[in-house]
């Protein structure tokens, strides 16, 4: 078989799992959820660095926005599918761009809905205090139970090698 056929054949057989999942590609159903994981940043592709904005375009390009976090299940199942289809390239894991962001002196997700500061999502001691945070990463602070957290950013144009986009 030619490399042609294979290409689109791994296309069509794409298509069918996204379409059979109610996601459209490149989303995939990820409990419940259509969810798309782009790594194309810094450490991949140095010539197409991210920053919160840019990752934001990109999601809505593919129709979607960052993916936010208002269910703790969503961050639960985005998790496991981290884990299970992403080799991280450090132990501390992939630093993913996600929809929370400051806005007015108030957190909240790129939904609108409001982000709780008291929430277990935000790592112990976050959110910084500072002026100047403005949106939030996903972090991966302990590979061995795979526990992501959420952390300010304490620069807003500072740039993460992966984001995180949901269709709604």
């Amino acid at each position: 078989m030619s490399s042609t056929s294979l290409t689109l054949l791994f296309f069509v057989g794409s298509v069918v799992v996204s379409l059979a999942s109610g996601c459209s590609s490149p989303y995939q159903q990820v409990g419940g959820w259509c969810i798309f994981v782009n790594i194309t940043g810094p450490v991949i592709d140095p010539d197409r660095p991210k920053t919160w904005f840019r990752a934001r375009e990109l999601c809505q390009e593919s129709q979607g926005d960052l993916v936010s976090f208002d269910d703790e299940r969503k961050l639960q199942a985005v998790s496991e599918h981290l884990d299970l289809n992403f080799r991280e390239e450090s132990e501390q894991g992939w630093v993913y761009w996600v929809g929370a962001h400051r806005t007015n002196g108030q957190w909240q997700w790129v939904n609108n809905k409001p982000l709780n500061l008291n929430s277990n999502i935000w790592l112990p001691g976050e959110p910084s205090t500072s002026a100047t945070t403005q949106q939030g990463r996903l972090v991966q602070v302990d590979k061995v139970h795979g526990r992501r957290y959420l952390v300010s950013n304490d620069a807003a144009l500072r740039n993460s090698p992966a984001h995180i986009c949901e269709r709604q």
